[in-house]
């Protein structure tokens, strides 16, 4: 029975020892159990404040993407005018202007051809001129060919001849031969990019034939209009040499001339007027042709310091009513105004 009691006694304290163990453990494990809910809450916490302020982020966000979203306004854009960069077609251009070069010009300096950076449009020439007949004819110391013919036959004492040559023995003209040499003062007008337009005066100091008796004194003046078409980018330009083609037409007078020999006809009398003309004698014969004509030829322009240049043309010109075929050479320093 002691024994017995003893062992209950001991099993109580142990209980008791029990318990208060588990007393003590039970505050722990609490406050454990709270310093994880309070490290919970504050990383709750610190998950939610985003969150929170998320919603007040996410219209200024949406806003944003809506504005990114809406198309930007296209600016006005002003008629393009003259000078106005941007053009492709004459579309893009006021209406009277046309698209040249990504540029809307206008019509005005199109057809005038306003100094731009090609240089000046209108051009003052003051230059010299040297015409070669090409002579030719048969018998041209007859009557008949001095007096409707258009031929002047000169003896060596200075005067016409009025003999009676044989036939078939008259003379025989042939050849090219030095004509009037003139001075030339000319003009000429960019019309357009590669048309121009020119006049042009001349007087002939050199090289005027002699007037036949009863006939024409010889036309020192020239006066002619000229139209060219040029292969360069634009008609004088400044920016390099030049060429073109042309064609003239206008007033002028060719005299070629050549050494002929001529055969007396001694079976018929000499004129009274002229009664000394020996059996064979040599001539120079004249060739009168003009005074209207119109010729075609080519040229160029070599531009040089400033508005200056060099203007060289050479043309091929028939002559009327007075039939004869020239070449005509002008060589002229020209001044851009």
């Amino acid at each position: 029975m002691a024994r017995r009691k003893t062992f209950q006694t001991l099993m109580a304290l142990v209980t008791l020892v029990l318990l208060g163990a588990s007393a003590m453990a039970a505050p722990k494990k609490a406050a454990s159990h709270v310093q994880e809910q309070d490290v919970t809450l504050d990383d709750d916490s610190d998950d939610e404040a985003p969150k929170k302020k998320k919603p007040q982020a996410e219209p200024e966000d949406e806003s944003d993407e809506v504005d990114e979203e809406k198309p930007e306004p296209k600016p006005e854009v002003a008629p393009a005018g003259p000078h106005k960069p941007g053009c492709t077609s004459d579309l893009e251009c006021d209406g009277r202007a046309v698209c040249r070069d990504g540029k809307c010009v206008s019509p005005e300096e199109t057809a005038a051809g306003a100094e731009g950076a090609e240089g000046p449009g209108v051009w003052l020439a003051l230059g010299l001129m040297q015409d070669f007949a090409l002579t030719s004819g048969s018998d041209v110391c007859s009557e008949k060919s001095q007096v409707s013919g258009g031929y002047t036959c000169i003896r060596a004492s200075g005067s016409q001849y009025h003999g009676i040559p044989i036939a078939g023995a008259g003379g025989k003209l042939g050849g090219l031969s030095l004509g009037g040499t003139r001075v030339t003062l000319a003009s000429f007008f960019r019309l357009a990019n590669k048309i121009s337009a020119g006049l042009r005066l001349g007087y002939a100091f050199l090289g005027q034939g002699p007037t036949p008796d009863g006939g024409h004194q010889y036309l020192a003046v020239s006066a002619e209009a000229q139209g060219a078409y040029w292969f360069s980018k634009q008609a004088f330009s400044t920016k390099a040499i030049g060429t073109f083609v042309e064609l003239s037409a206008g007033l002028a007078e060719v005299d070629g001339k050549g050494k002929v020999t001529v055969k007396e006809n001694q079976a018929v009398p000499p004129p009274v007027s002229q009664v000394d003309n020996p059996a064979t004698q040599s001539l120079t014969a004249y060739q009168k042709a003009g005074a209207g004509f119109a010729g075609v030829g080519a040229g160029m322009f070599f531009p040089a310091a400033g508005h200056f240049g060099l203007i060289a043309d050479l043309r091929v010109i028939q002559l009327f009513p007075s039939s004869g075929t020239a070449l005509s050479l002008d060589v002229s320093g020209a001044f851009g105004l």
